[in-house]
Order: structure tokens, then sequence, then C-alpha cells
């Protein structure tokens, strides 16, 4: 005898989902911004609200977007929380095993050579990459969901995108999942009135997760910022005695004319494999105002001709006038790769007096003092900055900072920066 679609032993997402993972009925507020810790829930609920819009017959448009794609794919779509595990995923699945109907499920499919995700009722979901933000121009949406928002690269420039293509059907909708991070849009999307915020901690799951782990996270995190952070779902933009301090951090645009001198300043790694650390390369500029511009951040884990092409590249693509690298760690190594790719480009050579934090004071001063601005939000470079404290050391080495001090203190070169500088 076959079995009915009531036989299938899979509830549905309305009787398993806590409260706080059902999409909250407010018109008025379009974006369900969800911060909470790790193993809260974050990617099951935005999966099965998903679903959900999509075989609602609502919503045809919608906008799948992880920190990149192979992240959307694997997480968002393929993995164990993502669309393909939903509730009505699985029931839809054991109802055609066991040769039974079930009225209520819409039909999907997934192309995963187009990355999308089609409907039976017409809707179609893209999936794409919340780090090439630039590709998001000629989408237009109702309907999108943002994991790990607090990942991206600019998640600043990405918002701006995204809120362009949010432009069809009567009440276009925006889910926001993510572990937070110390970045400004996120605090300011939190605090929107246009925000449905939503906020967990890890333990809010603890049901559904490992004692083990449950157990290990107490042991270390418990109580520290990146507990807060990470399991606790907290929004933490200050440390304490740091050199910089988040409201230190300007932004103002200036246009490339009106920069007098553009310098690049590299921080290398000397080794490139997975677990090294990052090369820092920051490009900055002095205007006819005076004022240092902090103009783009190109760092990365590169190899060592990787990211003196980019470097040099960067020569041509500002107008740099020279670029400027620590001979104590790695400088031979960064003059040499430069003369090698082109010996017309002129390099400066710092040599450390003192220490990291010793050198990296006085430029934060300057940001004190209303002298330094950045023409847009780096993420991870400002993280870094704000990292960088007095008395606590760093598990990484901060090689966006480093860098971004050779640039500053080549522009301003005052021996009291505690360098010194050779024309090479």
């Amino acid at each position: 005898m076959c079995k009915t679609a009531n036989d299938v032993a899979i509830k549905s997402w309305s009787e398993i989902a806590r409260k706080e993972q059902i999409m909250p009925k407010d018109n008025d507020r379009w974006l369900w911004l969800i911060l909470a810790g790790r193993g809260f829930g974050k990617t099951r609920t935005g999966s099965e609200t998903v679903m959900d819009a999509a075989n609602s017959g609502i919503y045809k448009h919608i906008g799948l977007i992880g920190k990149t794609l192979n992240e959307t794919r694997d997480v968002m779509v393929e993995g164990t929380s993502g669309l393909l595990s939903t509730t009505i995923a699985q029931k839809l699945t054991n109802s055609i095993e066991n040769n039974t109907t079930d009225p209520f499920i819409s039909n999907f499919k997934y192309y995963k050579s187009l990355n999308k995700i089609k409907w039976q009722n017409g809707a179609i979901a893209y999936l794409l990459s919340g780090d090439n933000y630039e590709k998001l121009r000629g989408y237009q949406f109702d309907f999108v969901w943002i994991d790990e928002f607090a990942k991206y690269k600019n998640p600043r420039e990405f918002w701006k995108q995204i809120l362009f293509t949010l432009r069809l059907g009567n009440n276009p909708k925006a889910i926001i999942t993510t572990t937070p991070k110390p970045i400004k849009i996120l605090k300011e999307l939190s605090e929107s009135n246009f925000t449905h915020l939503t906020r967990g901690s890890t333990f809010d799951n603890k049901d559904n997760l490992s004692p083990k782990f449950i157990e290990t996270m107490i042991q270390i995190y418990k109580g520290t910022r990146l507990g807060k952070q990470e399991l606790e779902g907290e929004i933490t933009l200050e440390k304490e005695n740091t050199l910089w301090k988040r409201h230190n951090i300007r932004y103002k645009w200036i246009d490339e004319r009106n920069l007098s001198r553009v310098v690049i300043g590299i921080d290398p790694a000397v080794t490139s494999g997975e677990n090294s650390d990052e090369t820092g390369i920051i490009i900055a500029g002095t205007g006819y105002d005076e004022l240092i511009y902090i103009i783009e951040d190109l760092s990365g884990k590169f190899k060592p001709p990787e990211w003196a092409k980019i470097a040099c590249r960067a020569v041509y693509d500002f107008r740099a006038s020279c670029i400027v690298a620590e001979t104590n760690n790695g400088g031979d190594l960064v003059r040499e790769m430069i003369r090698s790719i082109d010996p017309n480009i002129p390099f400066k050579a710092t040599h450390a007096i003192k220490g990291k934090v010793a050198r990296a004071e006085p430029i934060s001063m300057l940001y004190e003092s209303n002298r330094v601005f950045h023409i847009k939000e780096f993420t991870e470079l400002e993280n870094q900055m704000c990292d960088l404290s007095y008395d606590e050391k760093l598990d990484y080495s901060p090689d966006r900072v480093d860098a971004l001090v050779w640039a500053v203190s080549t522009l301003k070169e005052r021996e009291s920066y505690n360098i010194s500088t050779i024309d090479l």
C-alpha cells in the first residue's frame, strides 16, 4: 500500500522553528537583520524563509548572496542547512520516493551550472557573490537573502548596490543573516528604522548542537570579546586601550587630480602558504589641502611575484611617486622583486627603530587630529587598526596596518615617527 503525504514523518518549518526564526510580519520594516552567534540556526532560517517566499507565489525574483559564489553554493544551497535541505525540499523528496502527492509543495529545480534555482510557479533565484558587488548591476529583485554580510570585502559598497536591485513588487524584502563583526555599516543597519532586528546566541540552539561543542565554547570563549561576537552575536565596536578608535576613522572623498603626491606602502609576507600572513599593500596620498588620504587597500595572501605585480601596476594606476617597504623584514625582497618587474619604479627603504606600537602611535595621533581620512570604508584594514593595542599582543600580524604606517610616514617623513628612510 502506498504511503500518503501524511505518513511522511517530516514536520513543517513553522512546527519546528523557534519563534525568533519566523520572519516577522512587519511591512514597514523591509529588512530582517539576524545578528546571532555561530550555531544559532541563521542559515537554516534563511533557507526556510526563502523557500516559503518562493512557494508563496508572491516573490518571483530572488537573490541568494554569500561572500563568494562558492560559499553561496556550498552553504546557502547545498549545505546541511541550505535550500536543498529545507523541510519543503525534504518533504518533496520523500513524497516522490513514496509515490505520494502533496498539493502544498511547489516543485523546484537547481541548475548548478547556471547558478539558478527555478520553481514550478515561475519563481527564480540567482546565486551571486557579495564580494563581486559590481556584477549586481542589471539584476532586479523582490526578495534577497544575504548571508554572512560582515565577512564581505566591501560591505558598504555592496549594500549601495543591493539597494538599487530591490525594485520589484509591492513589498520587496531583504534578509541578512550574519555573525556580527565590528563594522560601521552593520551597526547603522541594526539601528535603522526600516530594520527588524533579531539577536541571538549560540546557546539558543543548544538542543541541536553537540554538547561537547557547547562545553568547549564555554570553556574557551565565554566572557571574552571574541565570545561576545562569535557566540552571543554582539557588535563589539570598541576595544579598550587601542591606538585607534572607530570614531577617529573619518571618511572624505578626494579627486585624484587634487593629490599632490601618492606612495604605496608594502609589508610583505615572507611565506605564501595557506597559513601565511597577508602582504599589506596600502596606497596613500597627500592632497593640496595638506591632508593625507588612504585611497586603496590591495592587501591579501599572495606569492611574491603576485604582490610585486599588483604593487607595480598600482604605481601607474595611482600615479605613485614610489613604493616604500621596511628593510628589517623583507625590504630587500621587495626591492629585488620590484626591480625584476620594472627597474624604473622608485623604491624607498625604511628601517624600523622601534616596535609596531611605537611607530604606529604618531600615525594614530594624525587620525585624532583630523589629518588622515579614508576615501571609503576599508573593513579589514580598519579592524586591524582598532585591534592594535598598547598592552595586548595580537595573535596575527597586522600587515595592513604596517603598510599603512610606512605609507603615511613616508608622506610626512618626520624623525619623531621612529623610522629612517633611504632612497634606493
